[in-house]
């Protein structure tokens, strides 16, 4: 499977999850989230250069969509034009995913003991103010900020999903209270990892490893042939997933129509 392939893959496993839907132009795939506007879930990945009629197309298929262009893709070598040609066509980088894969290293079982998943409305409820409370502003550790219209898409989609084992949501406890969270996605072979976090009272006790790395052990009983998650270059978490056995694979920029 190519990195492109990969995230065509990443594309159809978070449809009908972040995305409502998905726009195939044949040279370029869109996704379109109807709830948050935010152009990480309103995306077109390519694999080609593009030339200025392929761009018209794209633009035009996120004008009727009521959505600022956002173009996605592999940050390799042949591709590189493509950085050049955007920003002749004012775009501007505003991300660079860099895509982790877990090393296949054996799994700290660290607080597995009081990992909980989540399997009712009541555990929903308590996974979702914790998973509020680990997202702050101001927050060094956290550059994503507060999480918004998503709090709100992450509780439809596990009662979409959540029945069916695609979707599992944990919580870690410390004794008596929920102090981490996180996500699994299984598609296809792929174990997705998101949603991570913990309270930044017990940050550096090791719950947020063991939320990360509790997943890492359901995906792989699933039968998944891959264990990833995607952070940004640079930022904390990416240098956090590294420490704990993930890899950065590729990484793929985000680019963005200027105001």
């Amino acid at each position: 499977m190519t990195n492109f392939e990969f995230l065509q893959k990443y594309l159809q496993l978070q449809n009908g999850i972040m995305y409502d839907q998905l726009v195939d132009l044949g040279f370029a795939s869109i996704s379109f989230c109807q709830t948050d506007p935010s152009p990480f879930w309103n995306l077109a990945l390519v694999d080609s250069l593009l030339n200025p009629n392929q761009l018209a197309q794209v633009e035009n298929s996120f004008s009727k969509l009521g959505r600022k262009p956002a173009i996605y893709f592999e940050g390799r070598k042949d591709l590189e034009p493509l950085i050049n040609f955007l920003e002749n066509k004012e775009f501007k980088e505003i991300n660079e995913d860099s895509w982790m894969f877990y090393d296949n290293r054996p799994i700290d079982q660290t607080y597995f003991d009081s990992v909980k998943k989540v399997s009712s409305e009541t555990d929903l409820e308590i996974f979702l103010e914790t998973f509020n409370t680990c997202y702050q502003k101001n927050d060094p550790q956290n550059p994503y900020g507060e999480l918004g219209e998503y709090l709100k898409i992450a509780k439809s989609a596990w009662f979409k999903h959540a029945s069916s084992g695609r979707l599992n949501y944990y919580l870690v406890y410390k004794e008596n209270k929920p102090v981490a969270v996180s996500t699994l996605n299984n598609y296809f072979g792929i174990g997705y990892i998101s949603n991570v976090g913990s309270l930044r009272s017990v940050r550096g006790e090791g719950f947020g490893k063991a939320a990360t790395l509790f997943c890492v052990q359901e995906s792989t009983n699933a039968g998944n042939a891959v264990h990833c998650l995607a952070t940004e270059e640079g930022t904390y978490p990416n240098r956090f997933y590294s420490r704990i056995g993930f890899v950065t694979k590729f990484t793929a920029p985000l680019f963005i129509k200027a105001d």
